[in-house]
């Protein structure tokens, strides 16, 4: 244990129904191998890895009452301290279909709750009070129905106030936003949420390194690009067989900030945020191989600088 704490923000939380149909077809009748539900969301992703890494973490936003007993199981399971708000309602669910033979994943969301002016004061007392009781904050995925695109921006803003490092993980306006409040250390997107978000994929014309000290760019089969003040910096992805590839990205972002909390460079901490991503690649669910742990892929993969 490194001493360090960890706080991840999922605001949009969800129960992921994973379904495993090699050769899947829309439109026909498919046959699934078998089905899996996970307590999902890109910061309780994140979450389920910082705490294997054995950094003490914390996990909070809203969570809908009804059937929030998947999630209280993890959270047990995982070891991390649960400060979610919780409202009426159901939690959303979806239905992700994998298709192991063309290595692609299609998701059907539902909607979930929607939050009310009540809840999300609520949650940003409590956000306020604790926020300063940890090192990193990162705060990932889409928002609910009743949340304002500018949330990000202003959570970044009080924990910034509080001398945290913050890491944001979304897309679209919400992104902007957070990006232009000039209090993050750090983005993860992907190449199209950041064309998306920016209209370019060029990190050095875009202006981006002027509001956030980090960018690390996924590029997914083409592995992964760190933006820093300092230099860029390019991961090769190791060669894998992919079993699942949702929250492989949640994955890259966990392991990259268990490297700064392990005092290592960003250059290193981007190679270990690699080999936690193959890692997840290889299995569904939440966590990582325990067959091919991160440790397996580490000094395969090659970081240089560009």
């Amino acid at each position: 244990m490194t001493g360090k704490k960890v706080l991840t923000v999922t605001l949009n939380p969800a129960i992921d129904y994973t379904v495993e149909a090699p050769g899947f077809r829309p439109g026909y009748v498919n046959r699934a191998l078998g089905g899996h539900r996970y307590p999902g969301g890109k910061g309780i992703n994140v979450a389920s890895i910082t705490s294997r890494y054995r950094l003490r973490t914390a996990v909070t936003g809203f969570m809908g009452s009804d059937n929030s007993s998947i999630f209280r199981e993890h959270f047990e399971r995982y070891h991390l301290d649960d400060r979610f708000i919780y409202i009426n309602g159901n939690t959303r669910e979806g239905i992700k279909v994998v298709d192991s033979t063309q290595h692609s994943t299609t998701d059907i969301n539902f909607r979930g709750f929607s939050v009310d002016q009540k809840d999300i004061d609520r949650f940003l007392i409590d956000f306020r009070e604790i926020a300063g009781n940890y090192d990193f904050i990162i705060m990932s995925g889409s928002l609910p129905e009743g949340v304002k695109p500018d949330i990000y921006a202003e959570l970044a803003s009080i924990a910034a106030g509080k001398g945290v490092f913050t890491a944001v993980d979304t897309s679209g306006e919400a992104l902007v936003k957070a990006v232009d409040s000039g209090c993050l250390n750090m983005i993860k997107p992907n190449i199209h949420e950041l064309k998306d978000a920016f209209g370019t994929d060029d990190i050095e014309t875009s202006g981006l390194l002027s509001k956030v000290k980090m960018v690390a760019l996924s590029m997914g089969a083409a592995g992964s690009r760190l933006y820093t003040d300092k230099g860029i910096y390019e991961a090769g992805a190791p060669d894998v067989k992919v079993s699942n590839t949702v929250g492989a990205g949640d994955s890259f972002l966990a392991g990259f900030i268990a490297g700064l909390a392990m005092d290592k460079s960003p250059p290193e901490a981007l190679r270990l945020a690699t080999a936690t991503a193959a890692s997840k690649l290889i299995i569904a669910g939440p966590g990582w191989s325990e067959k091919q742990p991160p440790g397996y892929f580490h000094d395969l993969i090659e970081v240089k600088r560009l």
